[in-house]
Protein backbone atom coordinates (compact mmCIF):
# COMPACT_ATOMS: atom_id res chain seq x y z
CA UNK A 1 0.00 0.00 0.00
CA UNK A 2 3.05 2.12 0.63
CA UNK A 3 4.04 2.04 -2.99
CA UNK A 4 0.69 2.95 -3.99
CA UNK A 5 0.43 6.20 -1.83
CA UNK A 6 4.14 7.28 -3.16
CA UNK A 7 3.32 6.91 -6.53
CA UNK A 8 -0.21 8.80 -6.09
CA UNK A 9 2.02 11.59 -4.55
CA UNK A 10 4.57 11.47 -7.96
CA UNK A 11 0.97 11.81 -10.13
CA UNK A 12 0.28 14.43 -8.38
CA UNK A 13 3.56 16.52 -8.68
CA UNK A 14 4.03 15.81 -12.32
CA UNK A 15 0.13 17.12 -12.93
CA UNK A 16 0.85 19.89 -10.56
CA UNK A 17 4.02 20.74 -12.93
CA UNK A 18 1.16 20.28 -16.21
CA UNK A 19 -0.57 23.09 -14.43
CA UNK A 20 -3.20 20.82 -13.02
CA UNK A 21 -3.47 22.21 -9.22
CA UNK A 22 -6.64 20.92 -8.41
CA UNK A 23 -5.93 17.29 -7.72
CA UNK A 24 -7.43 15.28 -5.31
CA UNK A 25 -6.27 11.61 -4.15
CA UNK A 26 -8.00 8.68 -2.11
CA UNK A 27 -5.80 5.75 -1.62
CA UNK A 28 -9.12 2.91 -1.25
CA UNK A 29 -12.05 1.75 -3.29
CA UNK A 30 -14.50 3.27 -0.46
CA UNK A 31 -12.71 6.19 -0.21
CA UNK A 32 -12.31 6.93 -4.00
CA UNK A 33 -16.55 6.83 -4.58
CA UNK A 34 -17.30 9.11 -2.02
CA UNK A 35 -14.31 11.64 -3.44
CA UNK A 36 -15.86 10.77 -6.40
CA UNK A 37 -18.90 12.25 -6.06
CA UNK A 38 -17.65 15.42 -3.74
CA UNK A 39 -15.05 16.25 -5.38
CA UNK A 40 -16.94 15.48 -9.48
CA UNK A 41 -13.49 15.25 -11.06
CA UNK A 42 -13.02 16.31 -14.99
CA UNK A 43 -11.00 13.29 -15.32
CA UNK A 44 -10.10 10.23 -13.55
CA UNK A 45 -6.66 8.48 -12.98
CA UNK A 46 -7.15 5.39 -11.55
CA UNK A 47 -4.34 2.58 -9.97
CA UNK A 48 -5.74 -0.97 -10.80
CA UNK A 49 -4.45 -2.33 -7.56
CA UNK A 50 -5.81 -0.79 -4.62
CA UNK A 51 -6.42 -2.86 -1.40
CA UNK A 52 -7.16 -5.77 -3.93
CA UNK A 53 -6.53 -6.90 -7.17
CA UNK A 54 -9.26 -5.31 -8.87
CA UNK A 55 -10.75 -2.52 -6.71
CA UNK A 56 -9.56 0.03 -9.94
CA UNK A 57 -11.42 -1.95 -12.33
CA UNK A 58 -14.79 -2.10 -10.11
CA UNK A 59 -14.15 1.68 -9.95
CA UNK A 60 -13.63 2.25 -13.99
CA UNK A 61 -17.38 0.25 -13.94
CA UNK A 62 -18.67 2.76 -11.24
CA UNK A 63 -17.30 5.53 -13.08
CA UNK A 64 -19.02 4.43 -16.29
CA UNK A 65 -22.20 3.99 -14.93
CA UNK A 66 -22.81 6.75 -12.67
CA UNK A 67 -20.68 9.39 -13.74
CA UNK A 68 -19.51 9.52 -16.97
CA UNK A 69 -16.87 10.77 -17.22
CA UNK A 70 -13.17 9.33 -18.89
CA UNK A 71 -10.61 7.70 -16.72
CA UNK A 72 -7.18 6.47 -17.44
CA UNK A 73 -5.26 3.30 -16.01
CA UNK A 74 -2.39 3.68 -14.23
CA UNK A 75 -1.12 -0.40 -13.94
CA UNK A 76 1.95 -2.56 -13.63
CA UNK A 77 -0.36 -5.34 -15.44
CA UNK A 78 0.89 -6.10 -18.97
CA UNK A 79 -0.25 -9.92 -19.41
CA UNK A 80 -3.41 -10.42 -22.20
CA UNK A 81 -5.83 -11.34 -19.80
CA UNK A 82 -5.78 -8.42 -17.31
CA UNK A 83 -5.49 -5.94 -21.08
CA UNK A 84 -8.42 -7.87 -21.82
CA UNK A 85 -10.84 -6.91 -18.36
CA UNK A 86 -9.05 -3.12 -18.60
CA UNK A 87 -10.64 -2.95 -22.42
CA UNK A 88 -13.59 -4.14 -21.02
CA UNK A 89 -14.06 -1.46 -18.69
CA UNK A 90 -13.45 1.36 -21.56
CA UNK A 91 -10.92 3.47 -20.22
CA UNK A 92 -9.39 6.57 -22.19
CA UNK A 93 -6.08 5.22 -22.12
CA UNK A 94 -4.12 2.68 -20.02
CA UNK A 95 -0.51 3.52 -19.06
CA UNK A 96 1.77 0.57 -18.02
CA UNK A 97 4.24 1.36 -15.17
CA UNK A 98 7.15 2.73 -15.01
CA UNK A 99 5.56 5.70 -16.71
CA UNK A 100 6.74 8.50 -18.84
CA UNK A 101 5.28 12.56 -17.74
CA UNK A 102 5.08 12.88 -21.68
CA UNK A 103 2.55 9.52 -21.68
CA UNK A 104 0.49 11.20 -18.59
CA UNK A 105 0.32 13.97 -20.50
CA UNK A 106 -0.79 12.51 -23.98
CA UNK A 107 -3.15 10.33 -21.63
CA UNK A 108 -4.58 13.39 -20.40
CA UNK A 109 -4.95 15.61 -23.79
CA UNK A 110 -6.94 12.82 -25.31
CA UNK A 111 -9.31 12.54 -22.10
CA UNK A 112 -9.67 16.26 -21.97
CA UNK A 113 -10.57 16.00 -25.59
CA UNK A 114 -13.43 13.27 -25.29
CA UNK A 115 -15.02 15.53 -23.06
CA UNK A 116 -15.99 18.18 -25.87
CA UNK A 117 -15.24 21.83 -25.95
CA UNK A 118 -18.59 22.59 -26.63
CA UNK A 119 -20.27 20.81 -23.63
CA UNK A 120 -17.43 21.97 -20.81
CA UNK A 121 -17.56 25.67 -22.07
CA UNK A 122 -13.83 25.57 -21.66
CA UNK A 123 -11.11 25.41 -24.28
CA UNK A 124 -8.09 23.33 -23.59
CA UNK A 125 -4.04 23.92 -24.97
CA UNK A 126 -0.99 23.65 -24.14
CA UNK A 127 1.06 26.33 -22.76
CA UNK A 128 4.81 25.75 -22.71
CA UNK A 129 4.98 22.75 -20.18
CA UNK A 130 1.58 23.67 -18.86
CA UNK A 131 -2.40 22.77 -19.76
CA UNK A 132 -4.35 25.98 -19.87
CA UNK A 133 -8.08 25.60 -19.55
CA UNK A 134 -10.38 28.83 -20.25
CA UNK A 135 -13.66 29.53 -20.50
CA UNK A 136 -14.53 29.66 -24.52
CA UNK A 137 -16.29 33.18 -23.61
CA UNK A 138 -12.91 34.79 -22.51
CA UNK A 139 -11.57 34.16 -25.93
CA UNK A 140 -12.22 37.48 -28.05
CA UNK A 141 -10.47 36.46 -32.00
CA UNK A 142 -7.95 34.58 -33.21
CA UNK A 143 -5.36 35.70 -35.08
CA UNK A 144 -3.26 33.72 -37.37
CA UNK A 145 0.74 34.15 -38.09
CA UNK A 146 2.51 32.14 -40.04
CA UNK A 147 2.63 28.56 -38.50
CA UNK A 148 1.14 30.47 -34.72
CA UNK A 149 -2.03 31.40 -34.05
CA UNK A 150 -2.29 34.52 -31.51
CA UNK A 151 -5.80 33.84 -29.02
CA UNK A 152 -6.67 37.29 -27.60
CA UNK A 153 -8.39 37.19 -24.43
CA UNK A 154 -9.30 40.05 -22.13
CA UNK A 155 -6.34 39.40 -19.89
CA UNK A 156 -3.95 37.78 -22.09
CA UNK A 157 -2.57 36.92 -25.20
CA UNK A 158 -1.60 33.06 -25.80
CA UNK A 159 0.51 32.25 -28.99
CA UNK A 160 0.45 28.01 -30.31
CA UNK A 161 1.82 26.76 -32.45
CA UNK A 162 -1.24 25.60 -34.43
CA UNK A 163 -3.16 26.73 -37.68
CA UNK A 164 -6.62 28.48 -37.88
CA UNK A 165 -8.45 25.59 -38.84
CA UNK A 166 -7.38 23.57 -36.15
CA UNK A 167 -8.75 25.44 -33.71
CA UNK A 168 -12.33 25.98 -36.26
CA UNK A 169 -12.10 21.95 -35.42
CA UNK A 170 -12.39 22.65 -31.73
CA UNK A 171 -14.15 25.65 -30.86
CA UNK A 172 -18.25 25.41 -31.32
CA UNK A 173 -19.11 26.92 -35.12
CA UNK A 174 -22.08 28.95 -33.60
CA UNK A 175 -19.66 30.81 -31.59
CA UNK A 176 -16.90 31.71 -34.05
CA UNK A 177 -16.54 32.73 -37.12
CA UNK A 178 -13.93 33.06 -39.53
CA UNK A 179 -14.01 36.49 -40.60
CA UNK A 180 -10.53 36.56 -42.94
CA UNK A 181 -8.17 33.97 -43.65
CA UNK A 182 -6.20 35.23 -40.85
CA UNK A 183 -8.87 35.92 -38.36
CA UNK A 184 -11.78 34.26 -36.07
CA UNK A 185 -14.05 35.87 -34.19
CA UNK A 186 -16.34 35.28 -31.09
CA UNK A 187 -19.04 36.85 -32.61
CA UNK A 188 -20.90 37.85 -28.89
CA UNK A 189 -17.59 39.85 -28.17
CA UNK A 190 -18.36 42.03 -31.72
CA UNK A 191 -19.41 45.45 -30.52
CA UNK A 192 -20.12 47.03 -34.57
CA UNK A 193 -19.68 46.00 -38.00
CA UNK A 194 -19.17 47.45 -41.41
CA UNK A 195 -18.65 46.15 -44.82
CA UNK A 196 -15.42 45.16 -44.51
CA UNK A 197 -14.83 45.34 -40.78
CA UNK A 198 -16.12 44.19 -37.30
CA UNK A 199 -15.02 45.97 -34.22
CA UNK A 200 -14.31 43.97 -30.58
CA UNK A 201 -13.73 46.78 -28.13
CA UNK A 202 -11.30 49.20 -29.94
CA UNK A 203 -9.67 46.32 -32.12
CA UNK A 204 -10.96 46.59 -36.08
CA UNK A 205 -10.26 42.93 -37.46
CA UNK A 206 -11.02 42.79 -41.34
CA UNK A 207 -13.62 40.80 -42.84
CA UNK A 208 -13.03 39.41 -46.94
CA UNK A 209 -15.89 39.09 -49.04
CA UNK A 210 -16.20 35.24 -48.90
CA UNK A 211 -16.34 35.36 -45.01
CA UNK A 212 -19.03 38.27 -44.68
CA UNK A 213 -21.87 37.23 -42.21
CA UNK A 214 -24.45 39.43 -39.90
CA UNK A 215 -24.86 39.34 -36.45
CA UNK A 216 -28.78 38.69 -35.75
Amino acid sequence: MDDEVLIAEDLKDILNGLGIKNVAMKHDKKGAIVGLNEFKPDIVLLDIRMEKETDGLELGEYINKELKKPFIYITAHSDIEMIKKIVKTKPVAYITKPYKNSEIYAALLLADSLLGTAATGFFTFKDGYSIVKILLDDIHYVESDGNYIHLHTKQKKYTLRNSLDWFKQNVPSELFHQTHRSFIVNITKINKTTSKSVFIDSIEIPVSRNNSFKLS
